[in-house]
Formats: C-alpha cells, structure tokens, sequence
C-alpha cells in the first residue's frame, strides 16, 4: 500500500537495513538522560484514535518514520488509550529496532471530564498507569515520562523522589514535566542536584511564534520571550524544551484571518456546544489583539525570502532557539507532515535562523546587511500597520531567593464549565 504520498511503501519489516537506507534524514538532537539522537520534529499521536481503522493509522505512521522522525509523542489520556495501543500494534507489526525509536508518553493527568487536573499525589496510581502505558505500547521501558500536568500543593521532593524510582526501577530512561511553572521545574532541578536524584530533564509547554494572550486549554504553560530568558537561566542546557502547539493549531498554517479576533467573548460550555467552546478558546488565545497577526505576516515575508512555507518558518523558528527546542507536530494528514518536516531536514535553511531573523519575526525589528531583504507585503493579506511593541513582561517575583518572570503556569480567564458542558466535554479530542 503507498501513501497518498507517495512517500514510500508500506515496508513488511520497518526496521531492516535496506529500509532504513531509504529513509529521510532529520537534524539530530539530543535530550540529557536518553542514550540516543532524538530528531528535532517530534510525531505527536494524540489524533491517532480519530482515523478510522488500523491500516489507516499505520500508512501515516509509516510515512512519519519513513520522513526520519524517529521520536514519538503519547499519553494515557489521549484516545483513552486507543492512540497507544494504534502505536503499539504498528511498531509490533514493523518489527522497529528499538535501539532507533525514541518512545515519549506523558501520565499523572485526568482526562477531559475533570478539566485535566494533575493526579500525581496518588503516587500508585499513577505507577500503575505507567505500567498500562507500557503494555499498550507493548515495550519494556520508555524513553521519557512526563508528569502532564502538576500539583503545586505537593512539594517537588516527592515528586523528584518517586520520578526518580521510576527510572531506578526501569520503567522510565529519564523523566520532564509539562506545563508547569518555571519556579516549580527550578525548585524540582535544585532539589535534584542537592540530593543526587534523577532531575527533570524535559520541560513541555506551548512554545510558538504565536503567543497566546492567556493559558490555551486549563491548567497549560506557554513560552514567551520574556519568560524564556528566565527558563534558559534556570535550566541552564540541561534540560530539553519539547513545545507543543508549535503551529498554534493552525494559525501558523493561515488560518484565521483578523475578522476572527473582533467580538471575541467567553461561552460556557454546554453538552451541545462543544464545537463552539473549543473554537472560542483558540481564537482568544491567538487571534486576540495584532500581535500574532503582525507576526505571521512577518514569517510569510521570511517564508518567500527563503522559498519556503510559512509552517516550515514557523517550526523554524521553534527549531533555531536552541540545539535543545524540539517541535511537536500532531496532525492526522500524512502530506501536512512531510510538508512540516522540511523545517527539521538536514540543509533546512529556516532551522538555524540568524538572531536578526528571530527578532524581526517576534517583534518586528528591522533586519540591516545580509539579513535584510527587500520586503513586500504578503500574497492575498492586506497591508496593515506595524507591528506593535512586545507586551511589557510582567512583574518580577523571588522565587527561592531568584527573580523570575510571572510563571509559565498563566491565570485561568475561562468561563465556568457547566455540570452539562463536563459530560459534553467527552466527546471531543484531547487536549494537550
């Protein structure tokens, strides 16, 4: 069977030499704590559940692995667990040497009908989840957990302590969080150092160009420029940053136009608009205000300079912060990822950017010499002012003696979810 393309042919055995000779090479990373290059796009699963059978899922899992991505993204919650087990029973199928697979999945998180909330005080059950994990993926061991969301009641040096027991106990090669406020990660790093436990060595929050105005879903962190700094301070290279939402569900792609961010209100979610609900919250958090709109127009102009599009400038620009910043990349559309992960190939021009590059996409400063080029307004978008100035970073707070920009970890401005909107919330995809 080939995919729709065209990409390759669906292998009887994936991992055989002559396969892997035929396979795509991806710009190599690496994450502290797993014993193997990770490739820079990451494959996040989380639709997996949504195609319609098995051969389905697994054509576009073997054009994923055939593009070189070697990195696989999952959790308990997504599908139920249906997307572990579609993921498992592909890599059972193709015999992948797991030597070559890097296998994350995340735990310690509720799903959708308790808004996500962190379960990692009930240490049992979230080793037991783990132990479920395993077994759906039909492996002896991943290669990295994370705690998907987090429980400020609970001091970090349980948590570091039982992390660490998972990897002691060989669950787990190394172990990160996601979405958690930078005062937590660098409490849980000093923690670790002090006590020679297995530090967190992944941090996971939303990390693109756009930047959401407020928390995207319940409970979820995302990466600004001003907050970056402070991250990169604390976790001084020795932990990996996995961004999800590197394409801002679409925006990055051209979606939504500014008509989309006017009249933007808060609707709580009933068992009968669920659709509507999640549409709202997207379109607050990147289509609220010019700031994202400038920049995409800015990453359209970068895009035509380089001959490329506007998603590879995009996870470009995720790719070039540090030779640490990996991009998710969740999509159902086989032809979409071998299109994204143009930005991650060995000879990409747009995942190295230049410092002048990645400012003038953030906020617009003007590029001089080799950087600059002729700029022209970008094909079917109107010509609109200047960008607006960055957003004035927050207050500082001490933190355990140090400053930090305000948490990673944003205040929640959703509208309450009503008895009838939990039910409804079901049915809908997962969240990250």
């Amino acid at each position: 069977m080939t995919s729709d393309v065209g990409v390759m042919t669906r292998p009887a055995v994936a991992g055989t030499e002559k396969e892997q000779g035929s396979r795509g090479k991806l710009l190599p990373g690496r994450i502290p704590g797993v014993d193997k290059d990770v490739s820079r796009i990451i494959y996040g699963t989380l639709f997996l559940y949504s195609l319609k059978d098995d051969d389905e899922a697994f054509e576009l899992l073997d054009t994923v692995w055939a593009t070189g991505c070697n990195a696989f993204d999952c959790a308990a919650i997504y599908g139920n667990g249906v997307c572990e087990e579609r993921m498992g029973r592909w890599l059972k199928s193709r015999a992948i040497d797991r030597d070559e697979l890097v296998l994350i999945s995340k735990g310690g998180c509720e799903g959708q009908e308790k808004e996500w909330c962190a379960t990692i005080s009930d240490r049992p059950r979230v080793k037991a989840e783990l132990e479920r994990s395993l077994r759906r993926l039909g492996v002896s061991y991943l290669d990295m957990y994370l705690l998907h969301r987090d429980d400020p009641s609970m001091p970090v040096e349980q948590i570091v302590d039982f992390m660490d027991s998972c990897v002691t106990a060989g669950y787990i090669r190394a172990w990160g969080v996601s979405n958690w406020a930078l005062s937590r990660l660098s409490a849980a790093l000093e923690y670790a150092r002090a006590s020679g436990k297995k530090p967190p060595v992944a941090d996971s929050p939303q990390n693109s160009l756009a930047i959401p105005s407020r928390a995207v879903w319940p409970n979820t962190s995302f990466m600004s420029v001003e907050l970056r700094k402070d991250w990169e301070a604390v976790t001084r290279g020795s932990v990996a940053m996995l961004g999800w939402e590197t394409l801002a569900k679409g925006f990055l792609c051209g979606k939504w136009s500014r008509a989309d961010g006017e009249n933007l209100s808060d609707i709580c979610l009933a068992d009968d608009n669920g659709a509507a609900w999640r549409d709202m919250q997207l379109r607050k958090a990147y289509c609220d205000g010019p700031l994202n709109f400038d920049r995409r127009e800015r990453a359209e102009r970068i895009a035509a300079e380089k001959r490329v599009s506007l998603p590879e400038v995009a996870l470009g620009y995720v790719l070039s912060q540090s030779a640490v910043s990996f991009a998710l990349v969740g999509t159902t559309s086989a032809s979409h990822f071998v299109q994204n992960v143009r930005a991650a190939e060995v000879g990409s021009t747009v995942a190295c950017m230049s410092r002048a590059d990645l400012e003038y996409l953030e906020s617009g400063t003007p590029r001089v010499g080799a950087d600059a080029a002729p700029e022209a307004a970008p094909e079917a978008v109107a010509a609109e002012p200047e960008a607006e100035p960055e957003a004035k970073p927050a207050p500082k707070a001490k933190v355990g003696g140090k400053k930090f920009a305000s948490p990673a970890v944003q205040p929640m401005a959703f509208a309450p979810i009503t008895r009838e909107g939990r039910k409804g919330l079901r049915r809908y995809s997962p969240l990250e």
